[in-house]
Order: C-alpha cells, then structure tokens, then sequence
C-alpha cells in the first residue's frame, strides 16, 4: 500500500497568516484516505470535505465551508470550475490542475512539493518586473535563437486580456496551483470567439512539451493518450509555424523527427480549424517546477530558471482539446531590449525528473 500524501497548508505561502481561520481540502470521497493533513496548530480548525460528481462546489461554500477558510481543492475525478467570484467572500481557494490530464497521487505528491518550494513573494516581484518593462514596450518580440524564428505581438492593444495566476492571495482569490503564469487572451479567460485573435505575426517554433488538456464534454482517455503520444516528438524535435495575424497558415518540420507530431497538428486543424487559432501566450514563471515528462496538466507553469513560454491553441469546452506547447527555446523580448523571459544569449535551462 502506498503512504499516504502529505498536506502541509502551512508551506503553502500563497495563503499567508493562518491565524483565525480553517483550512480545507476539498477532494473525491474516494481519495479522502490518500490524504494526510500536517496539523500543527496554526489553523482554528481541519477539515476534509468531499466533493462528488453530483455535488455543486457553490452549494459547498454555501453549506459546509467556513468563513475565513483556505481551501485546497485536489480533485482528480471530478472537473473544478472556479466558482463565481461573489460567492468566495472571506475565503481563499487554491486548485491543482489535475482533472484535465490523467493524474495519479504519485503525481499529485510531485507537484504538492512544487507548490511548498514556490515562493508567493518571488513570484509577485516576477511578475511586478514583467508589467514594468512590457509597459514601456512598443511590442513584444517572441524569439527562438536556435531555430531562427521570430514573431512580434501588439500587446498594447486595448481588447486583449492579461491574466496574472502569481503571488500571494487576499481574501476571495482563487488561484490554478502550481502557480506561476501571466497569460494573453484575446477575450476573457472562458469564453471563445473564433473571429478574435492574438495581433501576433511572424514565426514561431514548437518545440517542447506539448500538454493536451481534455474538457467537461464526453471524451476518450484512449484517444487523448494517442494524440499526445504523437505530439510528444515534439520533445526533440522542433515544428515551425508561420503565423499571419495570430492565426497558424503554415507548418514546416525542422526536425525528421517532428513528422508525427506535425502530421497531427495537421488533422487537428483539418478536423477543427479553430485549432490554427493562438488563443493564448502564457508566460509561465514558476522557477521551482521540475517538467514531469507525460502529459502533465501541471507543467504548464514550468518556468526554468528565468521564466518560459508556451504557447495555447484550442479552448475546452469550445474545442474537444486544448493543447498547451511549453517552449523552452523562446525568448521574451521587449521592443526597446530588456528580456521579459529567458536571455537572448542564454537558453532556459531544461530541469527534468524521472517520469513517463
């Protein structure tokens, strides 16, 4: 039997002062037992309370969640959308991103370190550094060194919608843990327009770690482990993608080796061709993460040792999949010099444990 998974709310220090309030995990009632809860008395109050497939997480802050709480939401069997945020009040919630890809609890034991070694504050400097210098640039330039493309973002123009998931939390915040990411959006975060693009024009490489993300409609595990297997190749092997205003026209193999991967890009967007959209940039700063090789929903946040970036096509429920690619290889450059991610001469360094 394996043991039990350790849950120290107290080195989770997106939550802050625990003084006065109860911490809860909130998690399926088939795992409740996987669970341990290291009570050290820094809360009023533990709880474990489960959440089923029938149950709505509002009528649970409503009935049985206290005020003041930290909530952990760990919920591997059953999707979790963030509630309204009206009906937070003096609570702060945290959810692992573990229901859209398959995840086990030795998986979630990964990633529960992940988020003790994550620092609130460094990621609240981080992410203060990037608005400063994305402020005073013209545009925002989206290099790759090592595959020679180059894409130029009009990230100054007032429809788009920036997305900070870092930092410490205050009273009725909800943050995707691991945290680490400061997005782009063409509209907010859950709703999709197909007319509505990033204004990115230019070249980009995929090469990475593609992460696909299942949705709330019926799907078939089977099915999404085989399109991630064949977009794995793009692991080693680098796909370029020619972008004419924010949308992908064109892909070119740089690699032998990244015909599968393209290949199936090519019937994703032959299938839905809202797949060609770059919905989303994120720029993920999470410098404690360590990629757990497979198709991890929890990567995403990977920032190597001065931020990454990935790139978002397709959005769930929308589309049947949305495929996140981390992009190592990428650089972040603002018009006038300074790097918001990675250095030009430097590359992002690639921290990988044993995995799939």
């Amino acid at each position: 039997m394996s043991p039990r998974v350790s849950i120290d709310p107290g080195r989770l220090s997106q939550f802050g002062a625990a003084t006065g309030s109860t911490f809860c995990l909130i998690t399926n009632p088939e795992l409740a037992d996987a669970f341990e809860i290291v009570e050290d008395g820094s809360y009023d109050r533990y709880l474990t309370v489960p959440f089923t497939a029938g149950d709505r997480f509002e009528d649970l802050l409503e009935k049985t969640v206290p005020e003041p709480a930290h909530l952990l939401v760990v919920s591997p069997h059953r999707f979790f959308a963030s509630p309204d945020p009206e009906l937070v009040g003096r609570r702060k919630i945290m959810g692992m991103a573990c229901n859209s890809t398959p995840t086990t609890l030795a998986e979630i034991r990964h990633f529960l370190s992940v988020m003790e070694r994550t620092s609130a504050a460094e990621q609240a400097a981080f992410s203060d550094t990037f608005f400063e210098i994305a402020e005073e640039a013209g545009h925002l330039e989206y290099v790759d060194p090592r595959h020679g493309t180059r894409a130029v973002l009009d990230h100054l123009r007032e429809d788009l919608v920036w997305n900070q998931q870092a930092g410490p939390l205050d009273w009725g915040d909800q943050q995707i843990v691991p945290s680490g990411e400061i997005s782009v959006l063409p509209i907010e975060i859950r709703e999709f327009q197909e007319d509505l693009k990033l204004p990115l024009e230019g070249e980009i490489t995929l090469r990475g770690y593609p992460i696909l993300h299942s949705g709330t409609p019926s799907f078939s595990r089977t099915d999404q482990a085989r399109i991630h297997s064949r977009l794995w190749a793009l692991r080693d092997n680098a796909v370029k993608a020619t972008v004419e205003d924010g949308r992908i026209t064109r892909l070119t193999a740089l690699d032998p080796g990244a015909a599968p991967a393209l290949e199936m890009l090519e019937q994703m967007f032959a299938v839905d061709s809202r797949y060609r959209i770059v919905w989303e940039i994120g720029h993920a700063l999470n410098t404690a993460l360590d990629i757990l090789p497979g198709n991890h929903a929890m990567n995403e946040v990977y920032g190597g040792t001065e931020g990454c970036l990935h790139y978002g096509l397709g959005l769930t429920p929308f589309t049947q999949y949305h495929l996140d690619i981390i992009s190592p290889d990428t650089r972040v450059l603002s018009s006038n010099g300074p790097a918001l991610i990675g250095h030009l001469d430097h590359p992002t360094a690639e921290r990988v444990v044993a995995g799939e």
